[in-house]
């Protein structure tokens, strides 16, 4: 939330004026001091209220359904002018009578400013690309202000009865509203900026030692207590409580994901792509026959059993709910789109559904009618979420009379009645990081997660035990030695290709990079990739794996390294969902990229994304930590509305794991130790919709200057780059998006190919060929001053896969070095990550993490796209067998010669 405040000019101390769990924004004050106009959500939307300085009691002024922002005082102090929709409109503070001062015309307004004699207005518009200052009279006549194209979004100050001061173009000036005549005010400013230094995180990329498994993902406890199911290592477990031997339930490769038992525990619903989309299944416990459940055209997930074993709840990718007949049969929609919503759990009479929502900016619990389809909203405590929508809660108890749930961090339950209502406070079981609630079946006991291990408690809050599992994984290691016979190799450092090389890998490791030999010594595996181009893998630093996993399945990984990308970044995602994969392409369980990972980012109270996390004090933060450092993150993120006064905090401490801190800020993140930024310019909840890193698009000197000299690396995602499916229209038609893509990722390719093409309507993150050379002219800039720019791609928001070669063609299309840019998603990636030791280059003693491509990608950009396999850590991966599993038919033969043998001979040492 934000609150507004007062700052004394003479001693500086601050004062808090208004209070609660609301964003109170866009202050500005009466002509007399006495009270302060603003901006506030406090009845659901926004509205226009005041606060009274000096007793700090708030009145609202306006009450239109619409949005209303941006308040000016008349200088009688009888009236407020404020913008709703895109017009401007005063309210008579006497009788609430409203007046249109500016029409609602082409072009969006803001931050009006009423003239001293009350009858003018200035106020912005946005017109064709350009931000000008404009002034209109109380009868409506409307004229343009000085030559500025882009204003900055703020109101301008009027210093005399005809003078305006404004900020503009990277300049202060004041201009005369009668004539337009601007004169500039000089202004310049000096700062030193110390930048953090400290040890980075070691990694063990070599070591085959046995490590206890942390990725455990949807524990569930069975109705008789005794047993535990979860996922783990790509597959589904079950585990004694009173044992650490676990024992496999499923062995094979396919995804699973949100198993839990019927109330008899005599069976298990799960989510599976086995069929070759995420279905629910259902298994017999004993014997072991399955059956699948549902098999509509997408993805569904997250199963919940009724009480009577008749039915289960279930999800879409659309976040939609419904019901079916647990021996199959056509699913009721009971509950239409949500975003992200959190697992369905059933009321002890069958009639209810509680799952997590997002509503008022926080995640609460909506209580949905099955047979009567209808719904309503309930908090889990006063201004309180449940920490993550996703595995934290509610889940409702077995005899109808409790929700367990994860809040700020920890487990609490909630008495309840019948129908999902609370029927007392929240009460608080558990002081350390806890996830993923789960009920015996007579709502006595309570099963959760601490950091990465399984733990017990009585619903009353006594007698916690540990649960040790016992499951274990070592890392793949490759015990194959292998030449690669390179007809070209990019190293990640040249600014040419080496024609002809040979390079030689010994498990996981390049032992030597050299002129080709011809022959081999016996034994050795040969790899011709003598019409191919090899090359380092790419790294998307700006990636949520986790974001849409459970409806991809086993296609993720895949599809990650089909279009050579051999690491990935999270930069948030559900911590222990993030910790599963990882831990599952480590031990060769899942096929799919190295992953660097984080968990939920960190977030204010209010939020949006469901992979945010919000944090409501230092407290609070600690645990945060203590689950960072126990499951071994490679990164802290925070995110829009994250207090400022934690954000040192949070990068100091990060610092001391030896982990990096990212957020969506310049300012003030670089002066508080953060490392990099996200995105050229990201959204923000500060009262303006992004963060003034860029204004209209374009960066000004002092940021391109701190990006430069402050060592604060930038990731790219050009979500414009979508423009230049244009280019090359044959991309949506690729084997790869066939096999690998969903469904409704399909769809939304194709629909941006015909925004590109101009045949389409462009959505939300749909670009122009214009807007990714502006995204590209303010990268080039950052290059000059000697900043670093990563190539990340928000994926799967942003076409995954896809989308990062796309950027990667924007950079070079309007002007950006091949070198430069290929570095961007190769050896700066690397370096950023920490790595550049063992990742970014093809270099010996470095990891074999390798791509294999047809043709010249200096020369030409597009080819970096003609993937015919990959190395991953010394494993190799043919596209076409990467495709097999979801093809439908065999993959179209590839013209490569990849995998042709050698011939070979045996060297002997005498």
């Amino acid at each position: 939330m934000f609150h507004i405040w007062t700052v004394s000019l003479k001693t500086g101390a601050a004062k808090q004026i208004t209070t609660g769990e609301y964003d109170d924004l866009q202050p500005a004050w009466s002509p007399d001091g006495s009270k302060i106009a603003f901006s506030s959500d406090r009845q659901g939307g926004a509205d226009i209220w005041t606060v009274d300085v000096a007793t700090g009691g708030v009145k609202r002024v306006t009450t239109a359904a619409a949005q209303e922002s941006q308040p000016t005082w008349s200088p009688d102090g009888k009236s407020i002018a404020y913008v709703r929709d895109n017009l401007i409109e005063s309210v008579d503070l006497a009788t609430g009578a409203l007046t249109t001062l500016v029409p609602n015309r082409t072009g969006a307004l803001a931050a009006p400013s009423w003239s001293p004699d009350g009858g003018r207005i200035a106020f912005l518009r946005t017109e064709s690309g350009a931000r000008r200052l404009k002034v209109a009279t109380t009868s409506g006549q409307e004229t343009a202000v000085g030559d500025l194209t882009d204003v900055f979004p703020f109101p301008p100050s009027w210093i005399s009865a005809d003078e305006l001061l404004y900020a503009g173009n990277g300049k202060i000036v004041v201009s005369k509203a009668a004539t337009g005549e601007t004169r500039r005010v000089p202004f310049s400013a000096t700062f030193t900026l110390n930048r953090p230094v400290y040890d980075r995180k070691d990694y063990d990329f070599d070591s085959s030692r046995r490590r206890p498994v942390r990725g455990i993902v949807g524990p569930a406890l069975s109705p008789d207590g005794r047993t535990v199911l979860y996922k783990a290592l790509n597959d589904l477990w079950l585990q004694p409580v009173t044992s650490g031997h676990a024992t496999k339930l499923t062995d094979d490769s396919f995804y699973e994901i949100d198993p839990v038992w019927s109330r008899d525990g005599k069976k298990i619903a799960y989510a599976s792509d086995k069929a070759g989309t995420m279905d629910i299944w259902v298994r017999d416990v004993a014997g072991g026959q399955e059956r699948r459940v549902t098999s509509l055209a997408g993805a569904e997930i997250a199963p919940a059993w009724s009480p009577d074993g008749k039915r289960l709840a279930f999800q879409d990718q659309g976040g939609k709910t419904y019901v079916v007949a647990a021996d199959g049969g056509a699913p009721a929609e009971v509950l239409g789109t949500r975003s992200a919503p959190g697992r369905p759990s059933w009321s002890a009479d069958g009639r209810t559904l509680a799952l997590a929502v997002t509503a008022a900016s926080r995640n609460q619990i909506e209580l949905v009618n099955v047979d009567g389809r209808t719904s309503k909203v309930v908090e889990p405590a006063a201004w309180r979420s449940i920490s993550v929508r996703g595995d934290d809660g509610p889940a409702w108890s077995p005899d109808g009379k409790w929700f367990a749930f994860i809040m700020e961090t920890t487990l609490w339950v909630l008495p309840v009645n019948p129908d999902g209502t609370p029927a007392g406070p929240a009460k608080q079981l558990t002081r350390k990081p806890s996830d993923a609630p789960s009920w015996s079946g007579d709502s006595k006991t309570l099963l959760y997660l601490e950091n990465g291990e399984l733990r017990t408690i009585s619903r009353d809050g006594g007698s916690a035990r540990a649960i040790q599992t016992g499951v274990s994984y070592s890392p793949e290691e490759p015990k194959e030695r292998v030449v690669i016979h390179a007809g070209n190799l990019w190293d990640g450092k040249s600014d040419s290709l080496r024609r002809d090389v040979d390079v030689t890998v010994v498990g996981n490791r390049i032992v030597d990079v050299s002129p080709h030999r011809g022959r081999h010594p016996r034994g050795w595996k040969v790899i011709d990739a003598s019409n191919q181009t090899v090359m380092p893998g790419l790294i998307d630093i700006h990636y949520h794996q986790q974001l849409q996993s459970k409806f991809y399945g086993d296609r993720q990984g895949r599809l990650l390294l089909s279009y050579g990308i051999t690491t990935t970044r999270s930069t948030g995602d559900q911590a222990y969902r993030a910790v599963e994969d990882r831990e599952a392409a480590q031990a060769g369980a899942r096929i799919g990229p190295r992953h660097f990972l984080t968990g939920e980012m960190l977030e204010g109270t209010r939020f949006s994304w469901e992979f945010s996390r919000p944090v409501m004090n230092e407290q609070q933060l600690d645990l945060e930590f203590s689950r960072a450092k126990a499951l071994d993150y490679d990164l802290m993120k925070t995110y829009m509305r994250f207090p400022h006064r934690l954000q040192a905090e949070v990068a100091e401490r990060g610092h001391k794991l030896g982990i990096p801190t990212t957020s969506h800020y310049l300012n003030p993140g670089i002066a508080f130790g953060v490392d990099m930024q996200e995105h050229l310019s990201g959204p923000t909840r500060w009262g303006f919709s992004f963060s003034r890193n860029a204004s209209q698009g374009v960066m000004y000197d002092d940021v391109v200057k701190l990006l430069g000299q402050g060592g604060f690396p930038l990731s790219t995602t050009i979500f414009a780059s979508s423009a230049l499916l244009a280019d090359d229209p044959a991309m949506v038609e690729d084997p790869r998006i066939k096999a690998l893509y969903t469904g409704w990722e399909q769809d939304n390719i194709v629909a941006e190919l015909k925004c590109a093409q101009g045949t389409g309507p462009c959505g939300f993150l749909a670009g122009s060929a214009a807007g990714a050379k502006l995204s590209v002219e303010q990268l080039k800039k950052v290059l000059a001053a000697g900043g670093t720019v990563l190539a990340g791609t928000d994926g799967p928001i942003d076409n995954p896969a896809v989308s990062l070669h796309l950027n990667l063609r924007s950079m070079v299309k309007y002007g950006i070095s091949p070198l430069q840019t290929l570095q961007s998603a190769t050896l700066l990636n690397a370096r950023a990550l920490g790595i550049e030791r063992d990742l970014g280059s093809v270099e010996r003693g470095k990891l074999a993490d390798l791509m294999f491509i047809d043709g010249d990608p200096l020369a030409d950009i597009s080819t970096l796209a003609n993937v015919r396999g990959v190395m991953t850590n010394g494993t190799v991966h043919y596209v076409t067998d990467l495709l097999k599993p979801f093809s439908g038919m065999p993959a179209p033969a590839s013209p490569s010669k990849l995998a042709a043998p050698e011939p070979s001979e045996e060297h002997h040492t005498h």
